[in-house]
């Protein structure tokens, strides 16, 4: 049956230093605002003490649930600033003739609603406007100013607090939320997964999370999924089942009518030089033999035509010195056989190479270009 399912844990266990730095940060937190209150007592402030029944509820949203959107400054600061105004009007405004015991249900109604209305839902908030109607039934009141001194310096202390604290063990806070864009302006899509901000909200929606995770957060999620699953596929792939063995190839010593010939038969645009145990020299471009070519010619329009037409049907008088070795490049990139095709995802998309060289024992075996890691990465898909 499904009912007993909903009742077991879902949040995540915690590692050991997880718990010891989420323990500590509340201590800190708190024992800042202790003080604080402490000052304020002395000056003759009360109802500070009471206060921390909700601080200790913003504790445990700002240090173990830093990323919520529920734990960020603004919710938690205009949160809770919001709710005691808002139980401070109910108070002072409540009908003598209206049942007290209704008092408190309007108090957090209304400050649920109005922390919605400021985006500013920080669950705290509610017990920040009962404990302060609460007060109100028992003979204690509160001026207008106690909803920004004490309520709203204490929750921002301890918000600054948990900022330093956060930096100083290497973690995010508050959350950098990216900045709406402007009106009129193209939606700016997600790179890997090609959702937008609006596609993500609406899954959030779909799934009732909007106050769990922010567009951003999901984002990320969605992204570390994608990049799980090529990882997991493309671990066991290696270079040699994905190269193309069938390789067009050339010699120190060819020339450039052969070279020529070679480019003309195929589709290619660079042949990489190998000796005669196959080892790897380096590699000659097209680029490369129309340059050489475009250096010998006369300057004319009509000879220059003529030039690079007699090329590929016959060579010219100068070429017969000019040989592979004059011409070639060192190999862009090189690899094993045995490597995981994994590793050479991020390097293809950071450099613009015309293929990487597959090398068994330091013999070309293959070669592997973006095309080949395309088809695999749709026969994964499929």
């Amino acid at each position: 049956m499904q009912f007993g399912n909903g009742w077991k844990p879902v949040v995540a266990p915690a590692a050991r230093l997880d718990v010891l730095r989420v323990g500590l940060g509340a201590v800190l937190g708190l024992a800042i605002a202790a003080v604080m209150v402490q000052l304020a007592l002395w000056r003759g402030v009360q109802g500070g003490w009471a206060l921390f029944a909700p601080l200790g509820a913003t504790a445990v949203l700002v240090f173990a649930v830093h990323t919520g959107p529920l734990s960020q400054p603004w919710s938690c600061v205009v949160g809770n600033t919001v709710s005691a105004l808002w139980a401070l009007l109910v108070v002072a405004c409540w009908p003598s003739q209206a049942p007290d015991w209704l008092l408190p249900a309007v108090a957090v109604g209304g400050a649920v609603a109005g922390m919605q209305l400021t985006r500013a839902l920080h669950p705290p908030g509610g017990a920040v406007a009962l404990l302060l109607v609460l007060e109100a039934q028992h003979g204690v009141h509160h001026s207008w100013s106690y909803a920004f001194l004490p309520i709203g310096l204490l929750t921002l202390a301890l918000v600054l607090v948990g900022v330093a604290y956060h930096r100083a063990w290497g973690k995010h806070y508050p959350l950098q939320a990216a900045a709406p864009q402007a009106a009129g302006k193209k939606e700016l899509h997600l790179q890997s997964d090609g959702l937008s901000n609006a596609d993500l909200q609406a899954l959030l929606a779909r799934f009732d999370q909007d106050y769990n995770l922010t567009p951003q957060e999901l984002g990320q999620l969605v992204r570390a999924a994608e990049e799980q699953a090529i990882s997991r596929r493309l671990g066991s792939v290696t270079c040699a089942q994905v190269m193309t063995a069938a390789l067009w190839t050339c010699r120190p010593t060819d020339d450039v009518d052969k070279l020529a010939a070679q480019f003309r038969q195929h589709p290619i645009k660079s042949l990489p030089v190998t000796d005669a145990q196959g080892h790897l020299l380096g590699v000659v471009a097209r680029s490369a033999l129309f340059d050489w070519l475009w250096q010998q010619q006369p300057h004319t329009r009509h000879k220059q035509s003529r030039s690079i037409w007699r090329l590929w049907g016959r060579k010219p008088a100068a070429a017969a010195s000019v040989h592979a070795a004059a011409l070639m490049e060192d190999a862009p990139l090189s690899v094993e056989d045995h490597t995981p095709v994994l590793h050479l995802l991020e390097t293809l998309s950071q450099h613009s190479v015309p293929f990487v060289a597959v090398l068994r024992q330091g013999k070309l075996v293959g070669i592997l270009t973006r095309t080949d890691v395309m088809r695999i990465l749709m026969e994964l898909a499929l």
